[in-house]
């Protein structure tokens, strides 16, 4: 989302382009020159509160990241562009951002503000783009087509939704009706120890990183 205040005299915009259950968006401003130590405060139209999110400056172009949990919400959002110093704090602009409702997606999760299968599937080279629970197994999938052998699943899968994350080490998979997580693969396998992205393929119910040699 880029705003520009060049040639505006105003201390306010009105922004459209952002729908509700998008995520990792950033709010880049341009147009003020001499700008530093700035912050986006963040809030719902109409609440009393705002999120803090520190603001990264580079020449004129002063950019933030718009916070996902807020993006949830399908509200409008307003933006305060706060200049803060050890000696005082003050608002210099602000931005409207309008956010058009929608349906929330039935794959949306964000444990951390990302769905996990996105961030594995990125380190995996995109290899596959979803996956789901057949008949007990884990199947990744690409394009709705199923990538390698199924990995067995405990007793009870069923159809059985799964749901993944990152415990900073480990790539983590359980039921969403369970408490129990089971290590999947750890995220060094993943990087690799020169830092390359592997090929994964799924062998006689195992999971591979292979790396080009």
């Amino acid at each position: 989302m880029q705003v520009s205040f060049e040639n505006q005299e105003n201390d306010f915009i009105r922004c459209t382009g952002l729908t509700q259950w998008d995520y990792g968006q950033e709010l880049e401003i341009t147009g003020l020159p001499d700008v530093k130590n700035a912050e986006l405060h963040y809030c719902l139209e109409g609440d009393a509160e705002a999120e803090i999110m520190p603001a990264s400056i580079t020449g004129e172009k002063i950019t933030a990241p718009i916070p996902d949990e807020l993006l949830k919400k399908g509200r409008n959002i307003c933006a305060y562009l706060y200049l803060a110093t050890r000696e005082k704090g003050e608002t210099i602009k602000t931005i409207f951002l309008s956010v058009r409702r929608r349906a929330r997606p039935n794959d949306y999760s964000a444990p951390p503000e990302k769905n996990l299968l996105r961030q594995l599937m990125e380190e995996l080279g995109k290899k596959a783009d979803n996956a789901k629970i057949i008949d007990g197994a884990f199947q990744l999938l690409s394009g709705e087509k199923e990538i390698g052998d199924r990995i067995r699943l405990p007793s009870g899968g069923g159809g059985r939704e799964v749901e993944l994350r990152n415990n900073g080490t480990t790539i983590q998979w359980r039921y969403t009706d369970s408490n129990e997580w089971h290590d999947l693969i750890t995220v060094e396998e993943l990087k690799g120890k020169d830092g390359v992205t592997p090929d994964f393929e799924i062998r006689d119910g195992h999971l591979f990183a292979i790396y080009e040699t």
